[in-house]
């Protein structure tokens, strides 16, 4: 997909144990039930993208507690897809 279509938004990381094994099945389950291509990136100094339907690229993020990411998704139901995840994020990963 063309890069102009891409949307982006930037979630943070709220759960006490980062983004580990667990949310990260449930980012590729969520990413699964849309079109979209769905990517992390981290903003800080240490680079690093994952693919949205990828656990372990997700895992290699090492995303603890207050790291801010970049979602983006891009594709025909991309805003759809990115609130999907986006409130995910939003809802520390449901482990309150």
């Amino acid at each position: 997909m063309a890069e102009k279509n891409r949307i982006s938004r930037t979630v943070v990381v709220t759960s006490e144990l980062g983004l580990h094994a667990r949310p990260a099945a449930k980012v590729v389950h969520i990413a699964s039930g849309f079109q979209s291509e769905l990517k992390l990136r981290r903003i800080d100094a240490r680079s690093g993208e994952a693919d949205c339907r990828s656990v372990l690229a997700m895992l290699m993020l090492a995303a603890c507690k207050g790291t801010e990411l970049e979602l983006s998704a891009c594709g025909a139901d991309a805003s759809a897809a990115l609130e999907a995840v986006a409130s995910y994020f939003n809802r520390s990963f449901d482990e309150n």
